[in-house]
This record gives C-alpha cells, structure tokens and sequence, in this order.
C-alpha cells in the first residue's frame, strides 16, 4: 500500500511540477544608430505586468498598459520611468530620451524611443536598471548596432553600468 501511495505522489508531483510557470525577469532592448537619420533609435520590450508593477510601486496607482482602462497619463509615466532607469551617455555627454509611442505583442509592451543625435559615436556609455527596482532577478539585454558594430550587454542587478569604445 506504501508503495501505491508513494508512486501515485511521486506521479501527482512530476504531472503538477510540468504546469508550474517559471517567471523569467528579462527586458530587451535594442539601440541602433542611424548617421543618416541624426537619430539613435531604442526599442525597449517589456513585459506589461512587471512595468504596471513598476509603475505602480513607483506612482501608487494602477495604469493598465495596453487596454481600455489605460489612464491618460500612462506614456508619460512610461516615458519618465524609462528616462530614469535607462541612461545614456554618448561621447562623455549625457543624453535625453525621447518617447516616441508604444505598442502591445502579446503580453509584451514594445516601447519606441529616441535621441537625436548626428556626430559620430566615439563611445557609449549605458546604465541599465529598468526594472531592477522590483526584480532582483530582471536581466536585460541591450543589443546594439552602432558604426556597423554589432554587440549585444547583458545587464543585472550587480551590473548595471557598461562603457563600450568606437573608433
């Protein structure tokens, strides 16, 4: 009888262990500089739930990303939080986030942003804490293609800040 008992656990666990959803903490973002365009363009995409959190740790207020309960002030907070966790020197100087618009994939928000920009790119320097205010675990990626180099950052919790050169 033990041994029923113990087999049907064993199979009850391994049957509710595979339906379990593992949380992944990730942001993705994308940085392109186009000479041609004197802009340098970023995409950044979130995934709706952790930004609502984030925004309303931040703001105390729920902001409904993407729906039709959305609040009228939602891009702007978006814009701001992003400003604030997503800074960008270019060529030792700082620089200023433009939000463009943003548009919902599923249940990711894909933000579009940008910095005007028409000198050529010497260095970069990126922080990266979007998110790491609420999920020590949140990783984000920050793939780039300035001056047809090709790299992709990996930023967490510990490191937050990366300096890349050009020539």
């Amino acid at each position: 009888m033990n041994k029923i008992k113990l087999s049907l656990l064993v199979i009850l666990f391994s049957f509710l262990s595979a339906f379990t959803l593992h949380k992944f903490y990730v942001g993705v973002f994308q940085i392109d500089y186009f000479k041609e365009k004197k802009a340098v363009q970023i995409t950044a995409r979130l995934f709706i739930d952790d930004l609502e959190k984030a925004l309303y740790k931040k703001h105390n207020k729920h902001i409904y990303i993407t729906t039709k309960d959305e609040i009228a002030e939602a891009n702007t907070l978006i814009a701001n939080y992003l400003s604030e966790k997503l800074k960008i020197k270019i060529n030792n100087k700082s620089q200023s986030l433009q939000f463009l618009t943003k548009e919902q994939e599923d249940n990711i928000v894909i933000c579009y942003l940008k910095i005007p920009f028409k000198d050529n790119i010497k260095d970069l320097e990126i922080t990266n804490t979007v998110l790491s205010d609420i999920f020590k675990e949140q990783q984000n990626l920050v793939h780039l293609n300035l001056n047809s180099n090709k790299k992709t950052l990996l930023f967490t919790n510990t490191e937050t800040n990366q300096k890349l050169k050009y020539k």
